[in-house]
């Protein structure tokens, strides 16, 4: 997941570039603000469009094949989209780059399938720490990726590979990410079912998923919460360079910055956080330090002479989205018997494809009004969250401890 991870977020801050540097391929130099802001809220949104089809039937294919072919799949996908990404943006053709981003969305998603291995192997007791270290791993990639993705897209041959080297750097991760796979990953799932693995596809067992109580309350809260921080994080970058100047190895180290708040949360913070306040606390907690992380994001941004203070104020948020984010997945594999992993993370991340796609088409059309509008709107979610908590709505007992 470090490799994958890092791959993927490779190539995230550069994206602002290859949509908004009037040097880019991809349109010519007079493209308005307007349509590069539609373009770039499309193609963010349409790998998880994807996702809530593909990654679902993939998640529960798991559970009948195995962890480890389903992650081949994943990481041999993620090497196919950097490939073709880069020969999309060296020859400036936005239909090519479209279709490197269907092919994220159908192949390189490996989240739901390693979260659902760590399922497989953690004990119940300590499942929210050992699903924090899953996204340990995830973070340390996010936070390496996107420096190494900003050095290349401006450090090397700009005008020969017109940023698409950061994807050819993404490409070389994602092959040493698949032979990981292929020689160093032990199958997890060893009570392999004795009947067809596609049998896996099947409403029945999807259902009684979906009809659990507990699914439905925390996909609400999963979908509320990811609004916010989605947001975010997909327009933050667009937003630096277009109202605040920053250029490709800055937004790289900015983008780094938030994956390691996220990494050294999930190392140390959980386990440290459960010897003092219960598992339901820890979501109330949570949800408080993200609606604080976004407005004072948005009082920055609306402050100029304190847009340094945008450093500060991704701490409180990026610390409470992976808490939450990592009690929220404890709770989905706590909820079904470890069978069932595989289909309840993809359950978890249609869910988060619905709402990563949503915000993207959304915060496109919003940035293309005006340029703070998507991060005005963003603290809506956690709010609804909040609210939601105050008023008894969740109601979550008898949780997984440290």
């Amino acid at each position: 997941m470090l490799l994958d991870q890092t791959c993927l977020s490779i190539i995230f801050p550069v994206l602002t570039l290859v949509f908004f540097d009037t040097q880019s391929n991809l349109f010519s130099a007079d493209t308005s603000q307007a349509v590069r802001s539609m373009w770039y809220g499309i193609c963010i949104a349409i790998p998880h469009v994807v996702n809530m089809f593909i990654t679902p039937i993939l998640s529960a294919l798991s559970d009948g094949f195995g962890r480890k072919r389903i992650l081949l799949l994943a990481t041999s996908g993620a090497f196919i989209f950097s490939i073709v990404g880069a020969l999309s943006i060296k020859l400036g053709m936005l239909s090519v780059f479209i279709f490197a981003c269907l092919v994220q969305g159908v192949f390189s998603r490996a989240d739901p399938i390693a979260i659902a291995a760590m399922g497989d192997v953690s004990p119940k007791e300590k499942k929210v720490v050992f699903m924090g270290y899953v996204q340990t791993a995830i973070s340390l990639g996010a936070f390496v990726g996107p420096i190494i993705g900003g050095y290349f897209a401006t450090q090397y041959f700009i005008s020969t590979f017109n940023f698409s080297l950061p994807y050819l750097v993404a490409s070389v991760f994602a092959l040493i990410s698949f032979l990981s796979t292929v020689f160093i990953f032990k199958e997890t799932l060893h009570e392999m079912h004795a009947h067809s693995p596609w049998s896996e596809i099947n409403f029945k067992s999807v259902k009684k998923i979906l009809t659990n109580p507990m699914i439905f309350q925390i996909t609400l809260l999963l979908l509320l919460s990811q609004f916010t921080w989605r947001i975010y994080y997909q327009f933050i970058p667009p937003i630096l360079k277009v109202n605040f100047g920053f250029d490709a190895h800055l937004l790289g180290i900015f983008v780094g910055s938030i994956a390691f708040w996220l990494a050294l949360t999930t190392a140390f913070g959980i386990r440290f956080l459960l010897r003092f306040i219960s598992f339901y606390h820890l979501f109330v907690f949570s949800a408080y330090l993200v609606l604080i992380g976004i407005l004072l994001t948005d009082l920055f941004c609306l402050l100029p002479n304190f847009s340094y203070c945008l450093w500060i104020s991704v701490i409180p948020l990026a610390v409470g989205d992976v808490l939450l984010f990592s009690c929220i997945t404890a709770l989905y594999s706590d909820s079904v018997e470890k069978r069932q992993q595989g289909k309840v993370m993809g359950i978890c991340f249609i869910a988060i494809a619905l709402m990563w796609a949503f915000t993207g088409f959304v915060g496109g059309i919003l940035m293309s009004v005006y340029s703070l509008l998507p991060l005005i709107v963003a603290p809506i979610g956690i709010i609804i969250v909040i609210l939601l908590l105050h008023r008894g709505f969740f109601k979550i007992e008898a949780q997984p401890n440290a």
